[in-house]
């Protein structure tokens, strides 16, 4: 392959020539139909206004054209680099072309055509070649130049114009001006072009970073890349914190991922040019140390609940208070300030943040343990929008180390796993987060079903859903949702609520896991085997049930976020294969999740009160197989005991359950709890007493 770089000297002479051959032509006039070739010099921002600033040694090209030939191209080129010296004053001084003023009136004083430092003419490289580029080397500085290009065609015409900064470059030379430009990047901090920054990041938050560089603004070229960490002097070559020698390898490319627990590190990166010119790139970084359990304070608790000025007006009583406000929902919590039962220690001004409060790392750090309460996927979560996925873009959850080895997480509400994901209307459920399928096409539409792949620093690719919290951290493989209003079910081109409608699958009540009393040792005071909605919430089915009315289609029951993991109710055929943690031997069966609740959906519900009511019959003897089809949606129902229609897809799936993905390297060896439902939204005194259990289970103190 044929090269077309050249090399030239600071006297502007070509002294090396890659397989080009060199050919001695005769001056051609212009045509006479006045066709012939053109020339422009290449360089990035050449101004018409003014010679260029360019460094000692830089890139310089040409690109030719013939509007006469098949190709395009001209056949040949030469090129002349030359002083812009026009005169000497008396004080022998040198007067130099500066500006297209000065060009216009001195151009004729220093570029001929005949001058004999014109290249021999040359083949011009034909496509898919790149057009000629030269490099010159050491020139003199402070001394103004012109470089000038020249084309021919195949008849022999030539180029002939030589306007300012278009076919002739007018440059000076300044060392020591120029740096190479390198952009800085981290995987969860961003992307920085300045010289040094500052942040603070989380003990044990990984460090991956990469960078790139140019020097093209001036024609300039980086020769070398070089990193490495907490450097005694950068201007070392030897420091021994150098990473890597300098060099244009892969791994100059990007660093090995570092994690630090404390301290304050320092990364740097220097950039070399062909001018020996260094860009020194400094990241410092203050890693927020863990605090010891022993001087940790007992438990933090975080509302994510938005309540955009107390203007929330659903879930209303039988006197049409709307109990989803903050007013009720965080007088629910103040169980843990409280006495008999309370937190002992717990402070609710001190140990509260309300959900207008920017929580961050350094406030978790300080406790044992967390409670966090959330709902949905919403933008107005200040915490958890600095977890969600912005653009497709996963961001850093500082969660993690926090639960790998700060304390223990114990996250509430009605999807509020959702909340680690991107905002979409597209989702398929049941989302599988280490599936290798990213979207299905469906009438014309394309739906998500997967996360894809990521591209890490080394330039290896990894799939995305496996790397992200759900799967990550929480240790679940599949999550989806009772009857949600902005996602569709697998391979249905319908919203999810009209396939699965919620008067039928929605969360009526929860059941203790039996495997969970038993291995737990749960006493039966601690927490109740099943416990049902709030009837101060949920007062239809109430009411209805006292006057015998109830019907299964009331469209009274409004509660259709709720979250269930590691279950597959719709027709999608991906294996969901529950998370292996056999290496911890708190695990049990060597699962990483362990059912917490079970659900029992309102159908189920209905069902079992209408058969102790002696309708044994039911939903057959109430309601037409059509009346069932339209009514709980056509993926709504499923059969029990073998009557076809009686029971709910959603019924005993998985709504809350212990974690034990991260704790190996936990202070105290405890899983992390998830509930995917609002304990606040079912019966309180049941959901009190097992938020109570979850907190002792953690080893948090509890009055008395």
């Amino acid at each position: 392959m044929k090269s077309s770089k050249r090399i030239l000297s600071a006297a502007g002479l070509l002294v090396l020539v890659v397989g080009l051959m060199a050919m001695g032509v005769a001056y051609a006039e212009e045509p006479s139909d006045g066709l012939v070739p053109t020339v422009r010099v290449l360089m990035p921002n050449l101004s018409n206004q003014s010679a260029k600033n360019l460094p000692p040694t830089f890139n310089v090209g040409i690109e030719g054209w013939d509007a006469d030939s098949p190709t395009g191209l001209p056949v040949k080129f030469r090129v002349l680099m030359t002083s812009a010296q026009y005169d000497t004053l008396q004080d022998g001084s040198p007067s130099y072309i500066r500006t297209p003023f000065e060009y216009s009136l001195h151009a004729a004083d220093v570029l001929f055509w005949d001058d004999p430092d014109w290249s021999e003419w040359l083949d011009y490289p034909q496509a898919p070649e790149p057009a000629p580029t030269f490099t010159f080397v050491d020139l003199a500085p402070d001394a103004y130049y012109l470089f000038a290009a020249q084309v021919m065609d195949a008849d022999g015409a030539v180029s002939i114009a030589q306007d300012y900064q278009i076919e002739v470059m007018n440059f000076v030379v300044r060392a020591g001006a120029f740096r190479p430009l390198v952009t800085v990047c981290e995987t969860f901090l961003g992307c920085q072009v300045v010289s040094e920054t500052y942040n603070e990041i989380a003990g044990g938050q990984p460090l991956n970073f990469s960078w790139t560089g140019t020097a093209e603004v001036y024609g300039g070229e980086i020769v070398s890349y070089r990193h490495g960490w907490d450097l005694t002097d950068p201007d070392d070559p030897n420091d021994p914190g150098w990473a890597v020698a300098p060099g244009l390898e892969p791994e100059n490319m990007f660093a090995a991922e570092r994690i630090f627990q404390e301290g304050l590190h320092t990364f740097y990166m220097r950039v070399e040019d062909n001018s020996n010119q260094v860009r020194l790139m400094k990241r410092q970084l203050a890693v927020i140390p863990f605090v010891s359990r022993d001087n940790q304070l007992e438990l933090l608790v975080i509302d994510q609940v938005y309540d955009p000025d107390g203007l929330i007006n659903n879930w209303q009583d039988q006197d049409g208070v709307s109990r989803n406000s903050e007013v009720y929902r965080n007088a629910y919590w103040h169980f843990l300030a409280e006495g008999s039962g309370g937190v002992s220690g717990f402070n609710w001004e001190r140990d509260w943040k309300n959900h207008v409060d920017n929580v961050q790392y350094s406030d978790l750090v300080k406790y044992k343990a967390v409670l966090c309460y959330a709902k949905s996927n919403d933008q107005n979560q200040l915490m958890f929008q600095q977890f969600r996925p912005v653009n497709g873009v996963d961001q850093y959850v500082w969660l993690t180390p926090y639960q790998e080895r700060g304390g223990n997480f114990f996250l509430v509400g009605g999807s509020s796993m959702e909340s680690f994901m991107e905002a979409s209307p597209r989702y398929m459920v049941p989302m599988i987060f280490d599936s290798s399928e990213t979207l299905y096409l469906l009438e014309g539409q394309s739906y998500i079903v997967g996360f894809g792949s990521k591209e890490l620093p080394d330039g290896t690719s990894v799939q995305r859903g496996p790397t992200m919290y759900p799967f990550a951290t929480a240790g679940i493989t599949a999550l989806d949702w009772t009857s949600p209003a902005t996602k569709t079910i697998y391979a249905r081109p319908h919203i999810a609520r009209f396939d699965r409608k919620v008067d039928c699958v929605g969360l009526k009540g929860l059941v203790l896991d039996s495997n969970f009393r038993a291995h737990h040792a749960v006493g039966a005071g601690a927490i109740t085997d099943t416990f049902f909605t709030d009837q101060e919430i949920d007062w239809n089915d109430v009411v209805d049930a006292d006057e015998g009315n109830l019907d299964l289609f009331s469209n009274t029951f409004q509660f259709r976020t709720d979250e269930f993991v590691n279950g597959n109710i719709s027709t999608r055929p991906t294996p969901i294969v529950p998370q292996d943690c056999s290496g911890s031997i708190e695990a049990p069966g060597g699962m990483c999740v362990e059912p917490m609740f079970t659900g029992i959906a309102r159908m189920d519900w209905m069902r079992e009160y209408k058969w102790d009511e002696g309708d044994t019959d039911w939903p057959a003897s109430q309601y037409s197989e059509s009346e069932m089809l339209d009514g709980c949606g056509i993926m709504g129902m499923t059969s029990y005991q073998g009557t076809p229609n009686s029971g709910a897809r959603t019924n005993g799936q998985t709504f809350g359950y212990l974690s034990y993905k991260v704790i190996e390297d936990k202070p105290v060896r405890k899983a992390d709890v998830f509930w995917g439902f609002d304990p606040y939204r079912f019966d309180h005194n049941e959901t009190k007493k097992a938020v109570r259990w979850v907190l002792d289970y953690f080893g948090l103190p509890i009055n008395p």
